[in-house]
């Protein structure tokens, strides 16, 4: 079955399961199409059961899903507020299936979407977001100082041999012009702490702006974590080496 096949069943699935558990105003579309997107990356990346994952994503639905929407609201207000301050073209790694798409058009800002997922660019393509790129963040394939812009979230807290956050990092300070803004959301834990993030962000040639902690979210018998916002402002270097795969 192909990427999007899979998906659309997955998320008809988890609609068949989750469509009673939750109040009648509550955003279950979003939900699913974020649920729908996790099943299928375990899926394929991991080779689980496509019947096991789509259970034990139920019960985190169920346990998480009220909290990770109001998180999202909140999230959405954060990102409205500083990317008025940010100018265009925009460069989104790590873009996902286009979640926040919706408000760089509010917004009025051109906006790259960079994703290495096939799932993910089919489904930005299919939700008529063309300018979209299969690619790694650590080996981006524009020239350097190309975008005023960079945004960036939910992907430096991986740090794993697939997501190595430092290379990533030193790559977005290529493609960003001198003076450009980065903004990265992450949530904070005691494995991923604030100190580790900037340490990252700083040694990649960028000037913190601001942190803030937007979201507390703490599941039951599970870690908390705090939700934050990261803005900076690439130092005013000009020439950086290029990553070769």
């Amino acid at each position: 079955m192909d990427a999007l096949s899979l998906f659309d069943l997955t998320r008809n699935e988890l609609r068949r399961l989750l469509s009673s558990q939750f109040p009648a105003n509550f955003d279950l579309e979003n939900t699913l199409t974020a649920y729908a997107y996790w099943v299928c990356t375990v899926v394929r990346t991991r080779g689980k059961d496509w019947g096991m994952t789509v259970q034990e994503y139920v019960g985190l639905a169920v346990r998480d899903a009220l909290l990770e929407s109001q998180a999202a609201q909140i999230e959405l207000e954060v990102l409205r507020r500083e990317l008025r301050q940010t100018a265009s073209p925009l460069l989104d790694v790590g873009a996902g299936w286009g979640r926040i798409a919706p408000l760089y058009a509010e917004l009025g800002l051109q906006c790259v979407f960079v994703e290495p997922s096939s799932l993910g660019c089919q489904l930005l393509r299919r939700n008529g977001i063309i300018r979209s790129v299969r690619g790694l963040g650590q080996h981006l394939s524009f020239p350097e100082r190309t975008f005023p812009s960079v945004i960036i979230g939910w992907v430096l807290y991986h740090d794993a041999p697939d997501v190595p956050s430092d290379a990533i990092l030193k790559e977005i300070a290529r493609v960003i012009t001198p003076g450009g803004r980065l903004l990265s959301i992450e949530p904070l834990s005691i494995d991923f702490d604030a100190q580790k993030w900037l340490a990252w962000i700083e040694s990649a040639g960028f000037e913190i702006e601001k942190l803030e902690n937007y979201f507390e979210m703490f599941p039951p018998g599970t870690k908390s974590e705090q939700y934050a916002c990261l803005t900076a402002v690439r130092r005013l270097e000009q020439s950086f080496p290029v990553l070769i795969p």
